[in-house]
């Protein structure tokens, strides 16, 4: 039996290696989501932390006096999410949501409007719905246009303002909010900011681009105003 010692000793070497291998193996198979779940963890953080940042924004909308009436609400859906054109709401005619009631976001820019409610949703159109049109003003020069909605998706992610005097006096970088001389809209709601104007000596009325607001923010949970 001694004589054979190194090969017994070196055939026990193998068999321990192999059960290290194997259970090792094991043990990944029955651990594999350590790290994962850690990731999911602090993305799950994150993702509250941001919930409650919205919640104390929509919050503070009341306090400002801006609105007769605010409905909280969270989105069901938005579509055709490349180019966001309807939302559908989680608060309905038992809330008191109603039609044309404007919809914000948590930093109090203007989303779009509701166009239908049923007894526990709603369904709102926003800016770049092809039946969005907005009465605004340039806010720097006190200008008065109208901002559309696209009726292509190639214009994405911008808005068309039209309607602008000729000589006009906006210029990219300047702020739009609505103008509130419509009742669609109440007045002094952020809605975008200009990227070009396109002056034109031909045209009696002056064109531009805008890109809104909301586009750049998490619209998870919005506000319903009137």
């Amino acid at each position: 039996m001694w004589r054979f010692r190194r090969e017994i000793i070196f055939i026990i070497l193998i068999m321990l290696g192999a059960w290290l291998i194997r259970h090792s193996v094991s043990f990944r198979m029955f651990f594999p989501k350590h790290t994962v779940s850690s990731g999911n963890f602090q993305q799950d953080v994150e993702s509250i932390i941001n919930e409650n940042e919205q919640l104390k924004k929509l919050l503070g909308l009341k306090q400002s006096g801006s609105f007769t009436k605010i409905i909280y609400a969270s989105v069901k859906t938005i579509s055709p999410w490349v180019f966001p054109s309807s939302i559908v709401f989680d608060k309905g005619t038992e809330d008191g949501v109603k039609e044309g009631m404007s919809v914000i976001s948590s930093s109090g820019s203007l989303i779009g409007r509701v166009i239908s409610v049923n007894k526990n949703n709603s369904t709102g159109i926003t800016l770049y719905h092809p039946d969005s049109k907005v009465s605004v003003m340039v806010l720097s020069t006190g200008e008065l246009a109208v901002i559309e909605g696209v009726s292509v998706a190639s214009l994405y992610p911008y808005l068309r303002i039209k309607f602008l005097p000729p000589e006009c006096k906006a210029s990219a970088g300047d702020i739009v909010e609505t103008s509130g001389l419509t009742r669609l809209f109440p007045h002094h709601i952020r809605v975008g900011r200009i990227v070009k104007i396109n002056n034109s000596s031909s045209e009696p009325i002056t064109h531009g681009v805008v890109v809104p607001f909301f586009i750049n923010e998490n619209i998870k949970r919005v506000a319903l105003v009137e």
